[in-house]
């Protein structure tokens, strides 16, 4: 992987008539600002990306931005999930080597907790709003490989 780009669902609403978290739908905000981020993605990432979402449908929501705009296919992974850890997340986006772009579409505290992981940086150092995008690239150093902060965008960029 040489670019790791991680994408926070947009606003949602507080309660899903269902009442089950991974229900909550976006908010008419968290439209208008998922087409926003979904417009800078498609003119600025790579043209093969791999896109993976959490299946709580205000990340498919904000996924299917992207989709509308460029056609992405967007592949539903548990990994990405409100349970799921960061040493999981981790452990899946490794195993993807061959693949040069990831897009994650996932939930916060986790997202913020890869961000720190892989800048070696505090653990709570990096708090990622919702629908901001952070992008980030691999360097090799002799035989480590390094994260670097490409780019950072918030709705209200």
């Amino acid at each position: 992987m040489k670019n790791l780009i991680i994408w926070r669902h947009a606003e949602a609403e507080v309660q899903s008539e269902t009442g089950h978290d991974s229900d909550r739908a976006l908010t008419k905000r968290g439209h208008k600002d998922a087409a926003k981020m979904a417009k800078w993605l498609s003119k600025h990432m790579p043209n093969h990306v791999e896109l993976l979402c959490s299946p709580a449908r205000r990340c498919l929501e904000t996924a299917k931005a992207l989709q509308d705009l460029n056609g992405a296919e967007i592949k539903v992974s548990d990994f990405l999930s409100v349970d799921s850890n960061v040493l999981r997340i981790i452990q899946e986006i490794s195993s993807l080597n061959d693949t040069q772009t990831i897009l994650i579409v996932g939930h916060q505290p986790n997202l913020g907790l890869l961000i720190s992981k892989l800048l070696g940086i505090n653990e709570n150092a990096c708090l990622v709003k919702k629908g901001a995008i952070w992008w980030l690239k691999q360097r090799k150093f002799g035989q480590s490989l390094d994260c670097y902060i490409h780019a950072v965008v918030q709705p209200g960029f």
